[in-house]
């Protein structure tokens, strides 16, 4: 694998990552968890939550396959059922069924920076399900390098959009960004539905 090559495949997996992350909902939800809230806890609550799903995330991806052989569990089942979580996260954005709560008590909110924040809301089931067969289809220790280093940027991405939550409410508006989390159901329903349509043929066409 050449340089560009490799630069290529990281543009590539950091958006595909990116947006499987649901970026818009985890904004639009930490926008309400912390209405209200000070700057300087908004901005500690944004890193403990990047921090969190990072570490959450590259576990998945690198030791998911000990999880999967333990369940004897196979690659294109999990990618079916991966697919239909996926597609189901998908349908919630786009008709925004998922819900967003506002009950938890202001002074607590740094409590809720690995759970739920960084799981499930900012990396589901669907979200850890992909990562795992991502990490079983990579068996080259190149791909999986190239791949820790897409999703380690594609979580601080989603940091950095919570750290400046309050500048970009302002530019954009509450509206906007629901219009924006819609969009990325739209990509994520295109996402479950390849990985449900390989899942089932090769399940289908196995020995």
């Amino acid at each position: 694998m050449t340089i560009l090559q490799g630069l290529h495949l990281a543009i590539a997996l950091y958006l595909k990552l990116f947006f499987l992350l649901t970026p818009f909902f985890v904004l639009g939800t930490f926008l309400t968890l912390t209405a209200g809230s000070d700057s300087a806890l908004k901005q500690r609550l944004a890193v403990r939550i990047a921090v969190g799903a990072a570490i959450v995330t590259l576990v998945i991806f690198f030791y998911g396959t000990w999880i999967m052989k333990l369940f004897g569990i196979t690659v294109d089942a999990f990618r079916t059922g991966s697919g239909v979580l996926l597609l189901l996260v998908a349908i919630s954005l786009v008709y925004g069924t998922q819900s967003q709560k506002n009950d938890y008590q202001k002074e607590n909110l740094l409590d809720l920076a690995i759970v739920p924040l960084a799981v499930p809301i900012t990396a589901g089931p669907a979200t850890l399900g992909t990562l795992m067969v991502m990490g079983l289809e990579t068996p080259l220790i190149i791909g999986k390098v190239i791949t820790a280093v897409s999703l380690v940027g594609a979580v601080a991405s989603i940091g950095v959009m919570l750290f400046f939550s309050e500048r970009i409410e302002r530019v954009l508006g509450r509206a906007s960004i629901s219009i924006l989390s819609k969009i990325t159901g739209l990509i994520l329903s295109a996402i479950a539905a390849q990985m449900i349509v390989i899942g089932v043929r090769q399940l289908w066409f196995a020995p």
